[in-house]
């Protein structure tokens, strides 16, 4: 078993293994180059012990004990008389771990950070604190790479609304480059100017992002990122779902004509509400402030300011239907009453089967309904009509953020309800099919830059 490895001008002395692994090493080499001059001495000045931890072998940690040497400088203009003798292939000057234990604890330091690094470290016998683990990654230094093609701009939060930096990323690579301690055109374009070979940028909608490229990279290739472009698509297919379900809505309400009681109580209340409006204007008038004329009147302050707001008597208007969790399954129901299934029993297992979570109150009361329709042969025309009233209609009660969602999720997620209700939506309106297309060209789009493992690059597409 290798415990340690095979280093020039170390040799192992002694090796004792008990709860953990303690080595014994000391220097072979007759002589030492000066750190400062470079001037080589065989002159041994006095010799010392150094403690070091390294990588642990079988779940044992291993500790060196490293005796070295110090040295006089032959040349007698170094300012530096006497100098240890240096091991880089081991360990750093004053380090109290190897070079290869520094390493292991930065990249699980990259991967977790300070405090999960330091507890994943000790379950597996890595000796180190988070502040270690964090000044490691501090002074972590990557290795030298090619001139970036192909970078992201973005920003990041030093503190939230306050302080901002910019974060660059190596898209080809997928890793960050560099860190912009602030936001602003001039650090952005600054570092543009020093990477002449950036052909590509993939930012954000940010107007000084746009400016500084133009300024420091005029030669790159603006584009949108996923993020931001996906982002940007939701909203315009969520605006343009809430006018089409709007206009549906509107479409299908059917207010059967008021009663004279009716229309004497609604008459009775806007003029209540006309009365209390002028009281609050007059009181306004006198200078009482909202909070008074709410306790005054016993109404809440925020209904107040709203219908002095408003400059107008403000009216209650009708409100949509609320979602239940019976919907997505109205229509199965349906179609289930038309074949002549009447046992609430039976269409419930029948529910439960297909994933229904609601309680059977929510089954019975819709399933009243429907048999408020079966009426006597001779009023078989009003029986129709009052069917055709209550045929379930599922795009009425969803809401534009649960079409969206809709639009969005994969084709192998969804319920046939669901299913169903996306086919509804996509023939309900031109510009709702148009939007959809557009969206599953997008989803392509981004199975093939993920499955080309290409994850980081951008999407191909002009700002």
């Amino acid at each position: 078993m290798l415990i340690f490895p095979d280093l020039p001008d170390v040799q192992v002395e002694e090796v004792e293994v008990a709860c953990e692994i303690t080595l014994t090493l000391r220097t072979t080499s007759p002589m030492a180059p000066c750190p400062s001059c470079g001037t080589p001495s065989s002159h041994i000045q006095s010799r010392y012990t150094r403690t070091l931890r390294d990588l642990p072998s079988s779940g044992r940690p291993i500790r060196l004990i490293l005796h070295v040497r110090r040295f006089f400088c032959k040349q007698s203009t170094c300012a530096q008389k006497i100098f240890a003798e240096r091991l880089p292939e081991l360990c750093r000057p004053y380090a109290q771990r190897t070079n290869r234990l520094q390493e292991a604890l930065c990249q699980l330091g990259l991967r977790v950070g300070g405090q999960a690094g330091a507890d994943a470290g000790s379950e597996q016998g890595l000796s180190g604190s988070r502040d270690t683990i964090l000044r490691l990654v501090r002074r972590w230094k990557q290795s030298a790479q090619a001139s970036p093609r192909v970078i992201g701009l973005d920003d990041w939060a030093h503190k939230r609304r306050l302080r901002y930096g910019t974060l660059i990323c190596d898209l080809e690579q997928s890793r960050p480059i560099d860190l912009l301690p602030d936001r602003s055109a001039h650090s952005v374009e600054a570092w543009l100017k020093q990477h002449p070979s950036v052909e590509v940028v993939s930012r954000d909608g940010s107007s000084e992002y746009a400016a500084a490229i133009r300024q420091g990279a005029p030669q790159a290739r603006q584009v949108s990122d996923r993020w931001h472009l996906v982002k940007n698509l939701t909203v315009c297919v969520s605006v343009q779902l809430a006018k089409t379900l709007a206009g549906l809505r509107h479409a299908e309400e059917r207010r059967p004509a008021p009663t004279q009681a009716i229309q004497r109580v609604q008459q009775a209340r806007a003029a209540e509400r006309t009365a209390r409006y002028e009281h609050i204007l007059e009181l306004q008038r006198q200078g009482v402030k909202s909070g008074e004329i709410a306790r005054m009147l016993g109404m809440s302050q925020r209904t107040i300011q709203r219908w002095i707001a408003t400059g107008t008597i403000p009216y209650a208007r009708r409100k949509r239907p609320r979602a239940s969790l019976i919907d997505p399954y109205k229509s199965y129901l349906w179609k289930r009453w038309q074949q002549g299934c009447h046992s609430g029993a039976q269409l419930e297992r029948e529910l439960r089967a297909k994933g229904y979570k609601g309680s059977p109150h929510g089954i019975y009361r819709y399933l009243e309904t429907l048999k408020a329709a079966k009426l006597a042969p001779s009023k078989q025309k009003s029986a129709a009509k009052l069917a055709s009233s209550i045929q379930p209609n599922a795009l009425l009660t969803l809401s534009a953020s649960q079409a969206t969602w809709l639009f969005f999720r994969k084709q192998e997620d969804f319920k046939p309800e669901e299913q169903e209700t996306l086919r509804q939506l996509r023939q309900a309106s031109p510009q709702l099919e148009v939007a959809y297309q557009l969206v599953e060209t997008v989803r392509e789009r981004a199975c093939h830059v993920l499955s080309s493992g290409r994850a980081g690059s951008p999407w191909p597409w002009d700002v």
